[in-house]
């Protein structure tokens, strides 16, 4: 009888899936636990792993997760569901689990028959720093218990973490108390990830400034935003229809209405500074008023709301931005660009890289380029390192990687263990390849070891910090919609961008204006070069620029004026848009459609410009629903897109990259043209040395011949 109830118990425990800290059964849905929330919390925030296979003896994988300033941390856990392979061996494998580097916890790997099983780890609230975090699964599997260097040599001993693994934050937000050092917070934050709710505001005039300014603001807040975009911007007399419960303000101070300035502290006239402040409105929402007397001062202050060194220093409700700020903030940035792609591994990552234990081992340094970065060709790497004198050194080698693409690898040697070198040039064939990290890898082989004892300082390699990577920037104009860059952002800012808005830009056009500039400014640094012309002002002689424009035909008359550079024109009444070479219109189907058209600016030489056109508000709405999602708008390809009011599109390519080729200068034009310059220069001297030769052999004779003749 007590022998029916032990396996009655033991049957129990199975069924319900082990002890909180284990390992679950199948028998659960995927990605969930028994184990009890440890904290309650009104808000959380998951980051997921990346699906992975950790093979090998030794091998782990990290996940990072940003605790932002003004969450209130409660409780974080680890939820790791995995599947271990069947031969591994129970008594010896482990799995680790560490948060920033210091391990939390360890855990017994055993193979459970069919079942992925699932680990909750709860992570110390005290070992969470504000920024970003780091949580490493460090997997010790084994396949023998007796001469483990077999294990080395198999693709049996893995571990497969799945992509429901993920990390937990619950959290409270933190009251702002109207400190604008919390910026963007609360105008937008982690718990509302497409910012409905927020609207950015420009006064009913939509002066140039107003319109540049929120421009800047709504391409920076947009890197807030996940799958959808739904931050509004319009005008003023617009705003009680649209509802919002946050809003930013952006005018000059003779526009702001007389409610509005009872908020803001008086600027007296002839003042050139601009003033952030941040109230309520009479509703007791958030509102943040960006004002100044000085129309071109808006973008400063833009400017500094975007920069978090900026913002960080303002602990009150009430900011000043003097004049010329943003020039001696972009003087710097450009004193950083001229050594931009130059950095050592101290620069990225504070330090030097090591590695330590047997066999494969590899580690990351991730780039600190922006979204936009094409890698020019050119590149260089420049390691220096040091490692273990007791390899077998037949088989130890280091590789490095472009991502995942093999760049360059060099057999280790015990000459140089002390102090050896690997410099090489990209291959010209990664460039233009995306790529956010550098992957380096030391093969450690140690000959004749007993792998069953675990070797973890032994043998090891060591990266020095003054290692170097040169990446140059690849600034040749390109115009496809494949590529979110080229040519109105460079080097992570909005690069000499100009937006030709209608003379009585509408509350649709503004909009539509912003999700293209959040198509392409996601994210975007401040200091910037960014520009705004009513269209009835707007000079040829001036349009050294990046456009963007949008509207329709009747609307916006600049849109008239660029009618015969359209891939896709209107027609002369502006109720349609013709046919061309590569699309026949039928007449009805062309009054309804939308159509995004990236084109080679008639105004300067390379230089781009985005139209957004239509024929009526409907079409051009349907543009901007179109943009507001980050699933339809990554699907944008070639240089002109068709959409249609069910958002379905079709993409069109019309210009060439042979069309597009920048032009160099004259610099440029002499380094590419160096062996025929030589060549020419070598010919010259040549040639005047003969010339020089036969002048002095003329000048003798005659000397001989009046010797002769005296």
């Amino acid at each position: 009888m007590r022998k029916k109830t032990v396996i009655y118990l033991m049957l129990f425990l199975f069924l319900i899936g082990g002890m909180p800290g284990s390992a679950y059964g199948d028998n659960q849905e995927p990605g969930m636990s028994t184990e009890e929330v440890p904290g309650e919390a009104t808000y959380t925030q998951d980051e997921f792993f990346a699906p992975k296979t950790l093979k090998g003896i030794y091998a782990s994988e990290e996940l990072f997760f940003n605790v932002q300033d003004y969450w209130d941390v409660k409780y974080v856990y680890a939820q790791i569901q995995y599947e271990v392979s069947q031969l591994l061996e129970g008594t010896l494998s482990s799995m680790t689990v560490s948060i920033n580097d210091v391990p939390l916890n360890s855990y017994k790997l055993e193979y459970q028959e069919g079942n992925s099983q699932v680990l909750d780890v709860q992570i110390p609230v005290e070992q969470i720093r504000t920024g970003f975090n780091s949580v490493t699964i460090s997997a010790y599997a084994r396949l023998f218990d007796e001469q483990g260097c077999v294990d080395q040599d198999s693709d049996a001993n893995w571990l497969r973490i799945d992509e429901t693994s993920h990390v937990r934050c619950g959290y409270e937000r933190k009251d702002p108390q109207h400190q604008i050092s919390y910026f963007p917070y609360p105008f937008v934050s982690t718990d509302n990830s497409d910012g409905h709710g927020l609207a950015l505001a420009v006064s009913d005039q939509a002066a140039e400034g107003e319109i540049g300014a929120a421009m800047n603001l709504m391409a920076y807040l947009s890197g807030s935003t996940r799958e959808n975009n739904e931050i509004q911007v319009c005008l003023l007399s617009d705003l009680l229809n649209l509802n919002p419960d946050r809003t930013i303000l952006i005018s000059d101070y003779d526009n702001l209405p007389q409610q509005y300035r009872t908020l803001v502290p008086d600027i007296p006239e002839g003042a050139e500074y601009a003033a952030v402040t941040y109230t309520d409105d009479a509703w007791g929402n958030p509102l943040l008023i960006v004002t100044s007397r000085e129309d071109s001062s808006l973008l400063e202050a833009a400017d500094m709301l975007m920069d978090e060194n900026r913002t960080m220093q303002e602990n009150g409700s009430y900011a000043v931005v003097e004049k010329g700020s943003s020039q001696l903030s972009a003087e710097g940035a450009g004193q950083d660009e001229r050594t931009a792609g130059n950095y050592t591994f101290e620069d990225i990552m504070g330090g030097g890289m090591k590695f330590s234990g047997p066999f494969h081992q590899e580690s990351y340094l991730y780039l600190p380029v922006s979204g936009d970065y094409v890698l020019s060709e050119g590149g260089k790497i420049a390691l220096k390192f040091r490692y273990s004198e007791n390899l077998d050194f037949t088989r130890s080698l280091i590789t490095v990687s472009w991502g995942d693409i093999p760049i360059a690898s060099k057999r280790l040697n015990q000459e140089s263990a002390s102090g050896d070198e690997l410099n090489f040039e990209i291959p010209g064939d990664v460039s233009k390849t995306p790529a956010s990290s550098i992957k380096i890898a030391f093969d450690l082989e140690i000959a004749d070891l007993i792998c069953t004892p675990r070797q973890n300082e032994m043998p090891w390699a060591y990266v020095s910090k003054d290692s170097s990577v040169f990446l140059p920037v690849d600034s040749q104009l390109l115009l496809s919609f494949h590529i979110k860059s080229s040519p109105f952002r460079r080097e992570g800012r909005f690069h000499d961008v100009m937006f030709v808005v209608s003379d009585a830009p509408s509350t649709r056009e503004l909009n539509l204006l912003g999700q293209m500039a959040a198509m392409y400014g996601t994210g975007i640094k401040p200091y910037g070069t960014v520009a705004v012309k009513k269209a009835g002002e707007f000079d040829p002689d001036e349009g050294d620029y990046n456009i963007m424009t949008a509207g329709t035909f009747k609307t916006n008359q600049f849109l008239s004026e660029i009618n015969g550079n359209l891939s896709f024109s209107y027609a002369p009444d502006g109720l349609g848009f013709e046919s061309n070479r590569q699309l026949i219109l039928s007449g009805d189907y062309a009054k309804t459609i939308g159509i995004l058209q990236l084109l080679k600016s008639p105004y300067a030489r390379n230089r781009g410009m985005l139209a957004a056109t239509g024929i009526s508000e409907e079409s051009l709405l349907n543009v901007e629903k179109f943009l507001r999602s980050s699933q339809t708008r990554g699907k944008l390809t070639k240089d002109c897109v068709i959409i249609t009011p069910d958002s379905s599109f079709s993409a069109f390519q019309f210009i060439h990259s042979s069309e597009v080729k920048q032009e160099p200068g004259p610099v440029e034009k002499f380094i590419q043209n160096k062996r025929s310059a030589i060549f020419t220069v070598v010919a010259t001297s040549a040639m005047l040395l003969m010339l020089v030769s036969v002048i002095i052999i003329l000048l003798r004779l005659r000397m001989y011949q009046k010797r002769d003749g005296e």
